[in-house]
């Protein structure tokens, strides 16, 4: 199986003036059935400030993410335009693009898919992509999938290491890196963490970077 627990993220006033979504209890029902959970859901309003900060901290998060809202036309769009807006931010600083792209017919930027709020439409899509996401190779096999490599870092970072960290970026710009804490499993130390849509290219960028701190 290709894949651990899910988060859930909900933009919409409505589930968060009500405290209820049928988006969270569906796609925990879809988990149920192949015996995975729901690692945490966020209900956030249509807000493009709120969205981001929602949205940044779920790129930093090591497990695959669903979006569910938020999606529109023109600025009601709040999606799409943020997504935009955090790229072409991320390019500024000298920091690579997430790698973005389309699974059957679901928009996906790095770890999180983006589906409509509406249930009717959204959900038999987040069906499909759930159970071809979690079906997909592990990526142990070395097959292409959603692959991901960590290794232990310290911070605060030093000048060779933000260095090194850049030279990585522009050298497998598919590839993400972010930092994340192992949690109790791994005494709360802070990890940097390589997601790619394959092992070669994770391990890759892991292994080059290794071989810049040690030079």
């Amino acid at each position: 199986m290709g894949t651990g627990p899910l988060g859930i993220i909900v933009v919409g006033d409505f589930a968060l003036a009500s405290g209820m979504d049928r988006h969270i209890a569906f796609a925990a029902s879809v988990l149920g059935k192949s015996n995975q959970t729901l690692a945490w859901a966020w209900l956030i309003p249509a807000d493009r400030v709120q969205f981001a900060s929602a949205l940044h901290e779920a790129w930093q998060r090591p497990c695959a993410v669903a979006c569910f809202g938020g999606l529109g036309s023109g600025v009601d769009d709040v999606v799409r335009v943020t997504v935009s807006a955090l790229q072409t931010g991320r390019e500024q600083v000298g920091l690579a693009r997430h790698p973005a792209r389309e699974l059957d017919g679901v928009s996906v930027c790095a770890n999180v898919a983006f589906f409509s709020g509406h249930p009717v439409r959204s959900h038999q899509a987040f069906e499909r992509w759930w159970l071809s996401f979690a079906t997909a190779p592990d990526p142990a096999s070395g097959a292409d999938a959603v692959a991901i490599e960590r290794i232990r870092w310290t911070l605060p970072e030093s000048t060779q290491a933000i260095e090194a960290r850049r030279k990585i970026r522009s050298a497998y710009p598919t590839v993400t890196q972010h930092l994340t804490s192992a949690g109790t499993a791994g005494g709360g130390e802070v990890m940097l963490t390589f997601t790619a849509t394959s092992k070669g290219k994770a391990q890759g960028a892991r292994k080059a970077l290794q071989r810049a701190m040690n030079a």
